[in-house]
């Protein structure tokens, strides 16, 4: 019996380990296999007309793996285009399978499925040959599904630009191109108009596409209303897509690509390319002629004061209107002005939109006076081309004539500061006469402050001292003022300082307009709070506008600033009841809780 119990147990493992076996599941590695199926929802469209491809693949094997994607065929050559990105969806499921003797298999089973958009462009009848690669190996679909486009491709031959609409209907809708002129010069407008014609009422009309406007500068212009037009015998309802004003930027025919528009989620139309004769401008230009210069156009100039002090400056003020390119506009050389420093201008452009582009184009210069007695401010010449009588022309401003206060043969004053020549009597007292130690002055010198018994004294007091001293600083940090009133009464001081410089300047305006820059710079930084620290004028208007202040102090604010500046850095010069005014209006939103008063509430504006 003793002998039999090994070999009993020995029997039992055997029987558990080879059940274990059996349960356990496989390892071995099994063929992955994938099949793919493809569909369309349907299987007769028009042209500009959308489906649905659907393509789904199934990949099962008893390893999760990769899913093949799906390999589409040369959609362009069968004339379909793939609209937006596909939608895909994916799946998977695993199960287990058990045989005597082989033991446990888990199946993983992965679906993929992916939806793609056509659009077809071109008749016919046209198979999608779907398929996917596994390996080295070509898995097609057991059915190749085929559509069916009827109707008439969208022709990509361009036609020569028209000013006229339509002579013969073109299905229940369509796309049509107007330019005003078939031929234009370099650089002269050109109006491009987009017009849809609606023969039946579609919703969700849409421009998808906007056309190429290739060496063309594009400005927008105001687009027309609905109206009711008559093609052949057929009502149309005629809607505004888009206006241009274009400007050719070389000579030869250029093409404008036609733009597209989508009706819901199923029709795309393609409008046509149109042409347009593009001439060179003609020879003869004047000197200096700029090829931006093309419209018609005026210039004048005026001085902001005439009656003037050397030293004094002023603004004068060059600006050219008419209609044309006006923001690429060259005004040419400036003439000289003898007796007159000018500085770099300041330029400003107001654009005009219409039936014609158009506006007008400001520079302004700031210019002092070197010299006095009579001055004058040269006329200003201003070449362009006119398209309309295809000549040259020339706009010539008026002379402006200043009286200038001062010494007329005033050397110009240097633009650098240079120190003063020596005087004679420095120049002598550069080589004094050396002094003899012997000849100097002979002075008791006083007795020592410091005695014996006031150093004892000291010694004595200096522990308490101290001790009152340690004090009395605990007694300030635990009851006097925290961080944030020391730092508050530091920005009042500095406020009510920068007022007392700005009250100083009332009367000459000098140091008053920094002193006030400053103030209201600081206050509007303190008023939005740390994200206002270091943001340009504009965007620190905005976030106080977010913080609560009023409108009206933004725009309050805003002009005081302007003002600020015209009168530090340009010609601006202001009489000593404006600059009271100023200050007045600074003072009103210094204290106004609704403005840059410290302590006001950020309230977000409703």
């Amino acid at each position: 019996m003793r002998r039999a119990l090994p070999r009993r147990r020995l029997l039992q493992l055997a029987g558990a380990a080879g059940l274990g076996l059996c349960l356990s599941p496989r390892t071995a590695h099994a063929d992955t296999k994938s099949r793919v199926v493809a569909e369309i929802d349907r299987d007769r469209v028009e042209v500009g007309e959308a489906f649905e491809l659907t393509v789904q693949v199934d990949s099962e094997g008893e390893r999760g793996s990769e899913v093949p994607e799906p390999v589409l065929p040369d959609l362009a050559a069968l004339g379909l285009q793939v609209v937006g990105m596909p939608a895909t969806y994916r799946s998977t499921s695993s199960s287990f399978s058990f045989a005597t003797g082989r033991g446990s298999t888990m199946t993983t089973r992965t679906t993929l499925t992916s939806v793609y958009t056509l659009v077809a462009s071109k008749p016919g009848r046209f198979e999608l040959p779907v398929h996917i690669m596994e390996g080295k190996t070509k898995v097609t679909p057991p059915r190749i599904p085929a559509v069916e486009v009827t109707g008439q491709a969208a022709p990509t031959e361009p036609i020569p630009a028209a000013a006229d609409g339509p002579t013969e209907p073109q299905g229940d809708i369509f796309l049509w191109t107007r330019l005003d002129k078939p031929t234009v010069f370099v650089g002269e407008q050109l109006t491009y108009t987009l017009e849809i014609y609606e023969r039946l009422p579609f919703l969700q009309i849409q421009l998808r596409q906007l056309p190429g406007f290739q060496d063309f500068w594009s400005e927008e212009l105001p687009q027309g209303q609905m109206r009711q037009a008559v093609v052949g015998n057929t009502a149309y309802r005629v809607h505004p897509g888009l206006r241009r004003a274009l400007f050719p930027q070389r000579a030869g025919t250029l093409t404008l690509s036609p733009a597209e528009v989508g009706i819901g989620m199923r029709r795309r139309i393609t409008g046509r390319p149109v042409t347009v004769e593009v001439k060179p401008l003609p020879a003869g230009a004047p000197a200096g002629f700029s090829p931006n210069n093309v419209g018609v156009y005026s210039i004048r100039a005026q001085a902001d004061r005439t009656n003037i002090k050397v030293g004094e400056p002023f603004t004068l003020t060059i600006a050219i209107q008419g209609t044309g390119n006006i923001r690429v506009i060259d005004p040419g050389s400036w003439p000289e002005m003898p007796g007159l420093r000018r500085y770099e201008p300041k330029i400003e452009t107001d654009v005009t939109t219409g039936a014609q582009l158009g506006g007008e184009r400001r520079y302004a210069f700031l210019v002092i006076p070197e010299r006095g007695g009579q001055l004058t401010v040269p006329p200003h010449t201003f070449h362009y081309f006119d398209p309309a009588t295809a000549s040259y022309q020339t706009a010539t401003s008026a002379p402006i004539e200043l009286t200038v206060a001062g010494d007329p043969n005033a050397a110009p004053t240097p633009t650098t500061d240079a120190p003063p020549p020596p005087t004679a009597a420095e120049e002598e007292g550069i080589l004094a006469p050396i002094v003899e130690p012997a000849t100097l002055p002979r002075a008791t010198p006083s007795p020592s402050w410091l005695t014996p018994s006031r150093w004892g004294w000291g010694m004595a007091g200096a522990p308490v001292l101290l001790a009152l001293g340690t004090a009395a600083t605990a007694l300030w940090r635990r009851f006097g003022p925290d961080e944030s009133s020391r730092v508050a009464a530091a920005r009042a001081a500095k406020q009510r300082e920068l007022l007392a410089q700005a009250e100083r300047g009332l009367a000459s305006g000098e140091g008053f307009y920094p002193a006030l820059a400053q103030l209201l710079q600081a206050a509007a930084v303190e008023r939005a709070g740390p994200e206002g620290e270091g943001l340009p004028r504009h965007t620190l208007l905005a976030l106080l506008a977010r913080k609560g202040v009023s409108s009206a102090d933004c725009d309050r604010l805003r002009d005081l600033l302007d003002r600020c500046d015209a009168a530090r850095f340009g010609a601006r010069g202001e009489s000593a009841s404006e600059r009271e005014a100023a200050l007045r209006t600074a003072r009103e939103l210094l204290a106004s809780p609704t403005a840059l008063k410290p302590g006001s509430s950020a309230r977000t504006p409703s």
